[in-house]
């Protein structure tokens, strides 16, 4: 796909450089295996939506909510969140060498939140019911999930999807006639007047949902361990949701540059990395803070069952946040991708736990998930990865080859000295 032609050069943003994936074949064996793992959880989830709950589900009185939530909604947006991430460091902060990325973070928001709104379609029982959310007059004004089944559904489907659409609108111009290339063009500045609005939106909308998420919480009350139940719990998933979508973003370009033999640029890797390091480190302050000003700290380290949780999620992004403090490291790809991976799985561990691990709602009662349960929400992840491969076969959504600087990413130990010029 040429995006040098001159008169569609004004439909191209020049800092989201990308280029799609066409030397391989659409259809692959990975694929096929992502795609018949999806197939698989969707067929189940079908099942589930005609059956009895009892059958697919290891929810009782006590858990109300079981994997498709905790999991699947309260959990993995979180790694959903590198277009709010990534956005706010680019346009906010005006850390432009971000731009280059900007489409690989988009496209992963855009497919982790449609797939998350499928599995919570299916989760709710009565899918056909949701149009209510669009008659405000209908609304329950006292409802914890107004804010967020408001906000999830109207951020993917509208200001995600305008923020995707550049990259479909170049397929078209490059792709179509005469005819669809000056209707393009002739839109091309309506559109560009309407993207300062989206970009506000598209901002303040996850910033909402994300908090709200945590805030949910707080109605659980002491039924959550004092470690995890704080009245900071909405700032607290915020900023999970922060290093948890940068390093997915790292970790998604660092796999797929690798899968693809794809090119990135060193200093764009250092960037993020650094950026994660920053986040990792407020959320630590904030979250240590808290349990000082709660006079927690004791439990902290009391090496009870819960303590010990406590101090492996820590330890889980406290490490990636100290290491990355080196820039050797940060521009060193396969440290990058490990230490993304922990700040991923700290993040991930956080907004888990106090949903299903330290949530206690009444004594001698546990949840675990049943087998069916797993293979849906496999079959979910399984979606978005399939959705994910063809995408980037289709569209321009991974950095091409740049000139400069950058790494080619084997996942050695290579440090400055082994950067290559093209």
């Amino acid at each position: 796909m040429n995006t040098n032609d001159s008169t569609g050069r004004n439909l191209v943003n020049h800092w989201q450089r990308g280029v799609p994936v066409s030397d391989e074949s659409v259809v692959t064996p990975s694929l096929i295996f992502f795609a018949g793992l999806a197939a698989f959880g969707l067929i189940l989830a079908v099942a589930r939506f005609f059956s009895p709950l009892s059958k697919f589900s290891g929810m009782n009185d006590a858990y109300a909510w079981g994997i498709w939530k905790t999991f699947n909604v309260m959990t993995l947006t979180a790694l959903g969140s590198g277009p709010l991430a990534v956005g706010m460091a680019a346009w906010v902060f005006n850390r432009q060498k971000l731009h280059v990325v900007m489409r690989t973070a988009l496209v992963s928001g855009f497919l982790f939140y449609s797939t998350g709104l499928v599995a919570l379609g299916f989760d709710v029982g009565r899918a056909w019911n949701f149009y209510n959310i669009l008659m405000p007059w209908r609304w329950n004004a006292e409802s914890a999930m107004l804010e967020i089944s408001f906000c999830m559904p109207v951020y993917c489907f509208i200001f995600l999807a305008f923020e995707n659409l550049p990259m479909v609108l170049e397929r078209f111009y490059f792709t179509g006639n005469a005819a669809t290339k000056a209707f393009l063009v002739r839109c091309a500045p309506a559109l560009r007047r309407m993207y300062p609005f989206i970009i506000t939106l598209a901002y303040v909308l996850p910033l909402m949902h994300q908090s709200s998420l945590g805030g949910l919480l707080l109605l659980a009350g002491t039924k959550i361990h004092p470690l995890w139940q704080t009245p900071f719990l909405p700032l607290l998933y915020l900023l999970a949701a922060g290093f948890c979508g940068l390093g997915f973003v790292i970790i998604l370009l660092l796999m797929a540059c690798l899968r693809y033999k794809r090119q990135l640029e060193d200093d764009v890797l250092g960037e993020l990395g650094n950026l994660l390091s920053y986040v990792c480190f407020v959320y630590l302050a904030v979250r240590f803070g808290d349990l000082v000003w709660r006079r927690q700290l004791g439990a902290a380290f009391a090496l009870d069952q819960m303590s010990l949780l406590f101090l492996l999620e820590t330890a889980l992004i406290l490490v990636p946040a100290v290491a990355l403090r080196s820039r050797s490291m940060r521009e060193t790809p396969r440290t990058l991708l490990y230490m993304a991976t922990l700040a991923c799985l700290g993040g991930l561990f956080y907004r888990f736990t106090p949903t299903t691990i330290a949530f206690l709602p009444a004594r001698d009662a546990s949840y675990f998930p049943s087998t069916p349960e797993v293979l849906m929400a496999i079959g979910y992840i399984a979606l978005g990865i399939t959705a994910f491969g063809l995408t980037v076969k289709y569209f321009a959504v991974l950095p091409g080859k740049m000139t400069g600087r950058h790494y080619r990413f084997r996942l050695l130990r290579q440090g400055r000295a082994e950067t290559v010029r093209t």
